[in-house]
């Protein structure tokens, strides 16, 4: 496999050899990625994974590094399970759980990855950031979003302390744009051309990851349009990583599952998934049920902050009711009981497809997930919500709702890399979405969101452009003003 560039150079082999024996005992491995990002423990606890991506394919734990803590401590990474198929993905993840507030490096001195902890003082947010194949050739860094990446990196401080990256959704574009062969398109949940009240669950599912399917989802496009470009952000700050439509398991789904998916078979946190089987290229299912997987909603509980994470890749943008509605409205259950035992605490809401997007004079979405919250006992989201952050829609857009409508801000974050929706200069616009009027803006630019956050709700927050420079300014007191939430 060709690999456009190495990221870093990997340690030797690092083993829990006894004392006195080398660690560099056996050849390096080349290392493509090291990164740290948070994920639920089994007890509701936030737990912090280090992982790093290695060349080749192995079994033995001892073939991953070493990573060594600030303090002196060693831990031995160990080898990730369920690997996707191993041609179409020829490397190993090894990871960990790492501690807060110690900095990690390999014994080697080649991985260095910042310390983590629960602050959240200051958040990148950065979403739909892969690159069409028509826009970026290939075995180049998908861009703009690595000069994106680069301008998040100058804003973090020394050492990361305080920081977090959050990611919308939709890393691979590359992998999983056009068709599969012969016009035939994968299940993308009713973004294609599904015309059906179902969209697409009970239509023929075709999958780029059927048994001999010719575009399956492999690991020089996730390198390409995510890990190349991010390498420098990877290793910088911890990352909480949404599931956009473009992981479906249908599309890239396996890489997402694998590289960036919150569960793991390491002690403590909860099980770590995959995509079930997706069936034969040349004759497909007749249905997409038994095929999809839905990642249930979690949350992560930072200080003075809780991050609740809801996999919204299967939820239809127009269409209000296929089975999936009720899983959905059961997801947003889970978020009000969640909330009612934490009555002191703010939470934001990070998910791909917003719950209410303006896609045109007359078009909204998401009307699933709209559908799904109407149909809760409250019917509407807790009080503590206090920001909804989401991404799809391949822009900058914000939403503020009147008070009477209790209903947070929400901000659209889908500009960080794929070709835009609109190149429209900023517009401001009032609307009526989901029955409720709102004041909005949006703007066709690149760029990416960082957040200042302040004592109880408040936060500041610029969208930033590719030269660093802020477009637009948000700021959580706007609200109480009766203004919009960015102007």
């Amino acid at each position: 496999m060709a690999v456009a560039a190495v990221l870093l150079s990997a340690c030797g082999r690092q083993d829990d050899s006894p004392a006195g024996q080398s660690y560099e005992a056996r050849p390096a491995a080349t290392v493509y990625a090291a990164y740290s990002l948070l994920a639920p423990a089994d007890d509701g606890a936030t737990l912090i994974y280090a992982r790093v991506i290695q060349a080749g394919v192995h079994t033995e734990d001892g073939l991953c590094p070493v990573l060594e803590g600030d303090d002196g401590s060693r831990i031995q990474t160990k080898v990730r399970g369920m690997h996707p198929d191993t041609g179409n993905f020829p490397v190993t993840l090894c990871e960990a759980k790492i501690a807060a507030g110690i900095g990690y490096h390999s014994v080697s001195g080649d991985i260095s990855l910042a310390a983590v902890t629960l602050g959240a003082r200051h958040v990148l947010v950065y979403g739909d950031s892969g690159c069409k194949s028509e826009v970026c050739a290939a075995g180049t860094a998908a861009e703009p979003f690595a000069t994106l990446a680069q301008q998040g990196l100058k804003l973090q401080a020394p050492g990361g302390q305080g920081s977090l990256i959050l990611h919308m959704g939709d890393y691979n574009y590359r992998g999983t744009g056009g068709s599969i062969a012969n016009d035939i398109y994968a299940y993308d949940a009713g973004d294609d051309d599904y015309g059906g009240p179902s969209c697409g669950l009970d239509e023929t599912y075709y999958s780029q990851n059927a048994a001999g399917s010719p575009k399956p989802d492999n690991w020089q496009t996730w390198y390409e349009d995510f890990f190349l470009p991010a390498k420098g952000l990877l290793a910088s700050a911890p990352w909480v990583f949404a599931r956009g439509n473009h992981e479906l398991c249908s599309r890239a789904g396996p890489g997402w599952f694998y590289f960036l998916g919150p569960g793991s078979a390491l002690p403590g946190g909860i099980a770590q998934q995959s995509c079930p089987a997706q069936g034969q290229f040349d004759s497909p299912p007749p249905k997409a049920a038994g095929h999809i997987k839905l990642l249930a909603p979690y949350r992560l509980s930072l200080d003075k902050l809780q991050l609740w994470v809801l996999d919204s890749a299967n939820a239809c943008d127009d269409r209000s009711a296929n089975a999936l509605t009720a899983q959905y409205q059961a997801q947003f259950e889970q978020l009000q009981q969640a909330a009612a035992a934490l009555p002191d605490e703010p939470i934001w809401l990070m998910t791909h497809r917003p719950l209410w997007g303006v896609s045109g004079p007359s078009q909204t979405l998401n009307k699933m997930l709209q559908t799904a919250l109407a149909q809760t006992p409250a019917g509407k989201l807790p009080p503590q919500l206090a920001l909804s952050l989401s991404g799809h829609m391949h822009s900058y857009q914000s939403l503020t709702f009147a008070a009477t409508a209790q209903r947070p801000p929400q901000l659209v974050v889908g500009n960080s890399g794929v070709s835009l929706g609109s190149t429209q200069a900023n517009q401001d616009f009032v609307v009526q979405i989901d029955g409720q009027e709102a004041q909005g803006n949006a703007q066709g630019k690149f760029g990416f969101l960082s957040i200042e956050t302040g004592p109880d709700k408040a936060w500041q927050a610029r969208m930033l452009d590719t030269q660093g420079k802020a477009f637009i300014r948000c700021d959580s007191a706007n609200t109480a003003e009766g203004g919009r939430i960015c102007e």
